[in-house]
């Protein structure tokens, strides 16, 4: 199991560009998208494009548009991957 000193969702400003946070953050949207199906993920992705245009968003805020979409509460899956500094494991498909 791979274990990295911060966690990619809050890697403060030494860590900012770490490997942690570029392949456990890669790896949490493929979780995203094994946990809640294409369809819905290919939703969270086209309506943040369309919300975030010309502005940024938080963490927090696509937590929120991906639980609305897909209808689950996500905040284990977030959590995990995205707090934790453990690796966890893949998530199963629906």
């Amino acid at each position: 199991m791979i274990v990295h000193r911060s966690p990619p969702g809050k890697p403060g400003v030494k860590n900012l560009f770490s490997e942690s946070v570029y392949e456990r953050g890669a790896m949490t949207v493929h979780a995203l998208r094994v946990s809640v199906g294409d369809k819905a993920f290919f939703e969270i992705l086209k309506t943040w494009v369309q919300e975030q245009r010309n502005a940024t968003g938080t963490t927090e805020e696509f937590v929120e548009l991906s639980e609305r979409i897909s209808g689950k509460q996500l905040d284990k899956l977030f959590d995990a991957w995205l707090y934790g500094t453990k690796k966890p494991t893949a998530p199963k498909p629906l």
